[in-house]
């Protein structure tokens, strides 16, 4: 056994709870939890920043602490959040598809 029980995942199914009771208008995130990280609580949303934004001002989150991260071609992004609520690490995600990238056109002679 790991040593780690589901006891130990108080802190993020606390937090998952209150958020539910508080906000049950939210949009429904992807949920992840780890025996890794027992603290943190992950939230995922994907391909629609206005659901990551509405779980940032649910918690009260400052929008200066929003990262944004972008992949090597181009294509997509994330937007990432860390915050404390309830006693638990709150990791939010938001994964963004990006319109593909129009090559300037030249100008005519």
């Amino acid at each position: 056994m790991s040593g780690i029980h589901l006891k130990d995942l108080n802190a993020p199914l606390t937090a998952l709870e209150l958020l539910f009771l508080e906000h049950p208008e939210l949009p429904a995130p992807t949920v992840g939890m780890s025996t890794v990280y027992p603290g943190r609580l992950q939230l995922a949303f994907h391909d629609d920043p206005a659901d990551f934004e509405a779980w940032r001002e649910a918690l009260d989150a400052d929008p200066a602490t929003v990262g944004m991260w972008l992949w090597g071609d181009g294509t997509g992004g994330a937007l990432t959040l860390f915050t404390t609520y309830a006693g638990a690490t709150v990791e939010l995600f938001g994964y963004l598809t990006l319109p593909a990238r129009q090559e300037p056109v030249g100008e005519a002679a």
